[in-house]
C-alpha cells in the first residue's frame, strides 16, 4: 500500500493527463511547457515502474494460484 505521501498510480495518472490536457491550449509558455513536460516525464517514469511491480506481483501471484490447482 502507497503511503500517504506518495501519489496512488491513478492519481498520477490523472495527474499526467491534466499535463497532456495543459499542451493542447493555444497559449503555451515555453517557459512553463518546459516544467510541464519535466513533471509529465516524472510522472510516466514513477507510473511505470509502479505498473511493472504490479505486473511482478500479479505474475507471483498467478504462479501460486497455479500451484495450487
Amino acid at each position: 500500500m502507497p503511503s500517504k505521501s506518495e501519489p496512488t498510480l491513478q492519481q498520477q495518472l490523472t495527474e499526467l493527463d491534466d499535463v497532456l490536457t495543459w499542451f493542447d491550449r493555444p497559449d503555451i509558455d515555453l517557459d512553463e511547457a518546459l516544467q510541464k513536460f519535466d513533471h509529465g516525464v516524472k510522472l510516466a517514469e514513477s507510473a511505470k515502474a509502479k505498473l511493472s511491480r504490479l505486473e511482478n506481483k500479479i505474475s507471483v501471484l498467478k504462479q501460486r494460484f497455479d500451484q495450487q490447482v
